[in-house]
């Protein structure tokens, strides 16, 4: 009886647990299209180039981290075997932007930015 009242808990927990992650709020959802991951591609591109004229100011830290926590936000609706590798690393060299951007080094940031913008451009099309 106990073995059946364990299973039948587990079950129904795995159940719950489904239905809640499914209607979770998120704040990147994956592009379910061709269309969709063309446009996150295009959205990256152009949030890194925009963080990239930031950097290149060298004054507004706030509105850099904002710019750079974008571009994460889109490449987060990349999906596809083809982009995992480069998004990775794209992922490495926002963090690294990220992480300079706090210690006020705006140089060594855009010359990571600049590394982020060249494997965005090196993202085939879906």
């Amino acid at each position: 009886m106990k073995t059946i009242r364990k299973v039948l808990t587990a079950a129904m927990i795995a159940a719950s647990a489904g239905t809640m992650v499914g209607m979770a709020p998120t704040s990147a959802i994956a592009a379910e299209s061709a269309e969709g991951v063309n446009q996150a591609i295009s959205d990256v591109k152009k949030a890194v180039t925009e963080a990239i004229a930031i950097s290149n100011e060298g004054t507004d830290a706030d509105a850099l981290l904002n710019k750079i926590s974008e571009a994460k936000q889109y490449y987060k609706e990349i999906t596809g075997d083809a982009y995992g590798a480069k998004i990775q690393r794209l992922s490495g060299r926002l963090r690294q932007a990220r992480g300079m951007t706090k210690r006020g080094d705006f140089t060594g940031a855009g010359e990571k930015l600049e590394e982020a913008l060249e494997i965005a451009n090196s993202l085939p099309p879906a």
